[in-house]
This record gives structure tokens, C-alpha cells and sequence, in this order.
């Protein structure tokens, strides 16, 4: 697909590595926020039920544009695309940063997640339009970009947070988010042709029964409510209430499992195109479901930074099930189903934060995790029995 604007041509690797820079820098700004959770609860009187509420509010934000991004990516460029969501990231930051009341943070969850949608539905589409033949590797440097974001983002929240107090943070988040959305209006990345994946296709699109398209579009609700329950809500939880660790700490374990997340991404994406995308779709899935499992068995240190691991290393489903859709998907356009795909997680997203926020202060964490545990082990075994080949070894015999 030739990147071009009017008079001017652009390296289509120039554009993407641009759009991989800005999903980064979006996403470290729309995760500043969960090492500053119990700040948070304690500045505006929010407890661990209200604190989950955020993360669900965040993927309300999400679920409601997942359709309208899907859809608008398949119409306009990638620059508008991620200027608006910059733009909102910018928005919703600014609201937590001056927030004064716990109404206040609840709304600006909600533009938080609006944002973090358009901007990584936009970039999902762009780099899922790659050929069949570097699918894999494209989508995993998408999941490099977006999953060491989430993590990285953590880990200078936590860093600004530990030296100048959570409304700090959350106001330089705003700036990043303001500086790379107005870099976006000098993009010049093409405008994307609806089917245009039909020429990249080495095999025509493979009939998949009903349960397997069920299973592929339960791996990003897997993943999303593992990142909005444990991630995002329960292990900061955890670490600040019953193993004393603080924010900064907090915040530096999950940064390195951005750095963890962003190899194993690239990894996986490799295999993916070069061995089949099976060999990386089911193995990435145990190890997530392991380290729930740690979670929830063990409260020591160790442990907790072990779940980390575990949960950052086996965290690429999402871009191989990506992968798998545009195998399925090739000839139609993509960007509307990619948001049907984001819908499922991020409804799980919306759910899960709140669900386990309110069994952590009623029961306890081994409760308010063993549903994220029968949920990512029930999925790993059916993908590991269901899910066809459709990469490399179903298109060349």
C-alpha cells in the first residue's frame, strides 16, 4: 500500500514507525494512573470498590468507542485519528490532575478511555493492513508499542508521583499527550481503502466455524480484564495494603514488565509468521494464566513481582488473535471488525476492575482473582483445542 498525500510520498515504514511512537507515548500518558491508586483513594476518600470503579469507568470510555473508531479507521487517515485521540487523553488527564472531588476522577476515566481507544484502534488497523506473509511481525510491533506503553507509563507515574505527589504526574501526563496529538496533524499517512487487504493475501479467507470466531474474540477480554483487574487495579492494591510496597516501586515492577512485554511481543510475532501462529498463540496463553494463578496463591513479594513476569510475558494473545482476524478477514474491510474485537475486551475491561474491586473488600484477593483464573484457564484450553493454523502453515501446504 503506497503512503501517499496529495503531492507528497512517505516511507510506509516512516509512517508506521511514527504511528508505533505516538501509540507509545499516548499510552504512557493514559497509564500514569495505577501506582497513584491508593494516593488517589486517600486524597479524594475513594475506597478499593470506588478505585475499581475508575478502571471500569476508563473501559466504559473504551467500549463505547470501540464501533465509532473501528469504523472511522477505515475511512480516514491515521493523523486525525490520532490527534483526536491524543487530544482526549490530553482532556481526561488534565480533569484527573485538577480533580477535586471523586465525581470529577470518575468523568475524566471516561474521556481517558475514549482516547486510549482511538488511538490504539487507529494504529491496530494500520498495522494489521501489513501483508499476510509479516501480519505476525507487524501486529507484534504494535503489541510491543502498546504493551510496554501500558507499562511504562506505570513506571513514571509511579517515578513523579514518589517526588511531587499524583496531581503532578497526572499533569505532565497531560502535556506528553498534548505535545505528540498536535505532532499527529503533520502526519501524512495514507488514506485507507476499504478491502485493500485483498492483495496481500497469500491464500484466500479461510471458513472458521462460529466457536473459533467466539474463541479469538474472548482472547482480548481475557487480556483486557487481567490488565483493568490485576494489573491496573489489584496489584497496586496489594502492594500498598499488604506488602507495604510503595508507588515508586510499584511503578518500576511494572516497567519492567514493559520492557519484558516489548521482547516478548516482538518474539512472539516472529514465531507467528515464521512457525505458525498456533506456536504463538497458545503458549503466550498459559503463561498468562500462570501467573494469575500465582497471584492469587501467593502474598509475598516475590510472588507478587513473579505475577508480574508471568502476566507481562504471556500478555501478546491479543496481537496474535489480531493477526489471526486479518488472516480471516482478508478482502473485507478490517478496521470495523477490529473494533468488534476491542468490544469484547473492553467490556471485559469495564466489568472486571469493579467486580474484583468490590471481592478484594469483601473476601480478600485469592477471591477476587479465582474468576480471572477459571476465566484465562477455560480460554487457553479451547484455543489450544479449537483455534485452526491459518499463517504460514495453512498457506504454503
Amino acid at each position: 500500500m503506497e503512503a501517499t498525500t496529495g503531492s507528497r510520498v512517505r516511507d510506509p515504514r516512516r509512517v508506521s514507525l511514527l504511528i508505533g511512537v505516538g501509540l507509545l507515548l499516548l499510552t504512557v500518558a493514559a497509564f500514569f494512573r495505577p501506582p497513584l491508586l491508593p494516593e488517589i483513594g486517600r486524597d479524594l476518600e475513594i475506597t478499593p470498590l470506588g478505585l475499581g470503579l475508575l478502571g471500569s469507568i476508563f473501559a466504559v470510555g473504551r467500549t463505547a468507542a470501540d464501533f465509532p473508531a473501528g469504523w472511522l479507521s477505515d475511512r480516514f487517515s491515521a493523523g486525525p485519528m490520532m490527534f483526536f485521540g491524543g487530544g482526549l487523553i490530553a482532556l481526561g488527564s488534565l480533569a484527573l490532575a485538577t480533580a477535586p472531588n471523586d465525581l470529577v476522577a470518575y468523568g475524566s476515566m471516561f474521556f481517558l478511555g475514549v482516547g486510549s481507544t482511538f488511538a490504539l484502534t487507529t494504529a491496530m488497523a494500520h498495522f494489521a493492513r501489513a501483508p499476510r506473509a509479516n501480519r505476525g511481525v507487524a501486529l507484534s510491533a504494535f503489541a510491543a508499542w502498546l504493551l510496554a506503553g501500558q507499562s511504562l507509563g506505570p513506571a513514571a507515574g509511579g517515578f513523579l508521583a514518589a517526588g511531587g505527589g499524583w496531581r503532578l504526574a497526572m499533569w505532565v501526563a497531560a502535556g506528553l499527550a498534548v505535545a505528540v496529538a498536535v505532532g499527529f496533524l503533520w502526519l501524512r499517512a495514507p488514506q485507507p481503502a476499504p478491502g485493500d487487504s485483498s492483495h496481500h493475501g497469500d491464500a484466500p479467507p479461510i471458513n472458521a466455524p462460529g466457536y473459533v470466531l467466539a474463541l479469538i474474540y474472548l482472547l482480548p477480554a481475557v487480556q483486557f480484564a487481567i490488565g483493568g483487574a490485576l494489573l491496573q487495579t489489584l496489584i497496586p492494591i496489594v502492594a500498598d495494603g499488604e506488602l507495604g510496597i510503595g508507588p515508586g516501586t510499584v511503578g518500576a515492577a511494572l516497567g519492567i514488565g514493559g520492557g519484558i512485554r516489548f521482547v516478548s511481543a516482538l518474539a512472539s510475532g516472529r514465531i507467528s509468521d515464521r512457525v505458525s501462529r498456533r506456536w504463538a498463540l497458545v503458549p503466550s496463553q498459559v503463561i498468562q494464566a500462570l501467573g494469575v494463578v500465582v497471584f492469587m496463591l501467593w502474598a509475598t513479594p516475590a510472588a507478587w513481582f513473579g505475577s508480574i513476569v508471568l502476566l507481562t510475558l504471556g500478555s501478546t494473545g491479543v496481537s496474535i488473535g489480531a493477526a489471526v482476524l486479518g488472516d480471516l478477514s482478508e478482502g473485507q474491510p478490517l478496521g470495523s471488525r477490529l473494533g468488534a474485537f476491542r468490544f469484547t475486551g473492553d467490556a471485559a475491561f469495564m466489568v472486571a476492575p469493579l467486580l474484583c474491586g468490590w471481592l478484594y473488600e469483601v473476601a480478600g484477593r485469592a477471591a477476587a482473582t479465582a474468576p480471572m483464573a477459571v476465566f484465562a484457564i477455560a480460554v487457553t484450553v479451547g484455543v489450544a483445542f479449537l483455534v485452526p493454523e491459518t499463517g504460514r502453515r495453512a498457506t504454503t501446504g
